[in-house]
């Protein structure tokens, strides 16, 4: 996320990474990532189209905090990350039923960043050692987790470290294949590349790096900004690249190698993290203050919350989104919100909030149904 880069540290640590990180690259048998193909140029940036907006509650607000991710458990609970000012995992009840408490407190770390989950509760979060240390990875157990109605926790999650990758630079979203897999893909932000991490044995590998994952060689805003949120759907990666402005995806193999070339959905889309729905659509979070809607088959743009690039926006520097689990909430877009908090963040702009747009989710469904009815028809 944009705002992990301002806190990370550089030095003579990073470029000694560097350095280990292109060794292994060069030694690695899993690096056979194809060139970027691109569909569509990269554009003189262009704002996205308007819409009429979804409506966005705020469930919960946490000031001085700036969240990073966030995932569900399978009980439509929330577990979120702070990447400042300390790294904590959050629990978050999206009925507002408990009230939001501290999971756990990652003192040996400076931010909390990615979170995913492989077996059932059992979810795998990534920050940075403090003074610049190594990236690491914790393996948090839910499954004995238990919390009072009045947010008092009797059970805590069970936490252990399972391994560090001293060669990465800047990991940030992380995400699988297939929730039997003993691996997850990280995203390295400044080495514009992806790692493979084994969580049962702590080893990892370089396994993607492609032009379509490095920062922009000039600077911007988001200088030195490369490939940031991830997720996985039909053993395809989709990608964003904070730095360029812009959308991928590139088809994987069963072990995470690429399977082709890279394809770039569209540019000129200010992006973090973000969700995918089942009809072929991304809900990007926005550091720009705004939820956009992106259809990875065509490359239109349309924000369906926030208002764009507006101060007085009701999302304040968007970091991640993920569709609801439970019957209630099936389309409704959950996302962190920072604040903008580098550049002194509104009162109440930080926290979790829900973005309800299932009429739109609805009117897809419906359209899914109509054409298979016709289908049918024709048989």
């Amino acid at each position: 996320m944009q705002t992990l880069l301002s806190a990370l540290i550089f030095g003579s640590s990073t470029a000694t990474a560097l350095v280990t990180a292109s060794a292994d690259l060069k030694s690695s048998a899993n690096s056979r990532a194809s060139p970027v193909v691109p569909v569509q140029p990269i554009v003189t940036y262009i704002p996205p189209v308007a819409s009429s907006k979804a409506p966005v509650t705020k469930i919960f607000a946490y000031d001085g905090g700036g969240f990073e991710n966030l995932v569900f458990r399978a009980n439509g609970q929330i577990l979120a990350t702070t990447a400042f000012p300390e790294p904590l995992l959050f629990y978050v009840d999206p009925l507002q039923i408990r009230p939001g408490v501290v999971l756990h407190n990652f003192t040996s770390l400076q931010n909390t960043v990615g979170i995913t989950e492989l077996a059932p509760d059992r979810f795998y979060v990534h920050g940075r050692r403090k003074k610049g240390g190594p990236f690491t990875v914790f393996l948090v157990d839910m499954r004995r987790f238990s919390i009072l109605p009045n947010g008092t926790i009797s059970t805590p999650p069970l936490v252990n470290e399972i391994g560090s990758l001293p060669s990465s630079l800047g990991l940030n979203g992380m995400t699988y294949l297939r929730k039997s897999d003993k691996f997850v893909l990280i995203a390295d932000t400044l080495l514009g590349a992806v790692w493979k991490f084994d969580v049962d044995t702590g080893m990892y590998n370089l396994t993607l790096r492609d032009s379509s994952m490095a920062g922009p060689p000039n600077k911007t805003e988001f200088a030195a900004s490369g490939i940031n949120g991830v997720r996985t759907q039909n053993r395809t990666l989709f990608y964003c690249n904070s730095g360029a402005q812009a959308f991928y995806k590139m088809p994987l193999h069963e072990d995470g190698l690429s399977a082709g070339n890279a394809t770039l959905i569209t540019s000129g889309v200010a992006c973090d993290d973000f969700a995918l729905d089942a009809w072929g659509f991304a809900y990007v979070a926005s550091p720009r203050n705004a939820l956009i809607k992106v259809d990875t088959r065509t490359g239109a743009q349309l924000v369906v919350a926030g208002s764009f690039n507006q101060d007085a926006s009701d999302i304040i520097s968007a970091s991640s989104a993920r569709f609801g689990v439970s019957d209630s909430d099936r389309t409704s877009v959950y996302i962190t919100t920072n604040g903008g908090a580098f550049v002194g963040a509104p009162e109440g702009s930080q926290g979790i909030s829900r973005v309800d747009i299932g009429d739109v989710a609805q009117a897809f469904r419906n359209r899914e149904e109509s054409l298979v009815s016709k289908k049918k028809i024709c048989l």
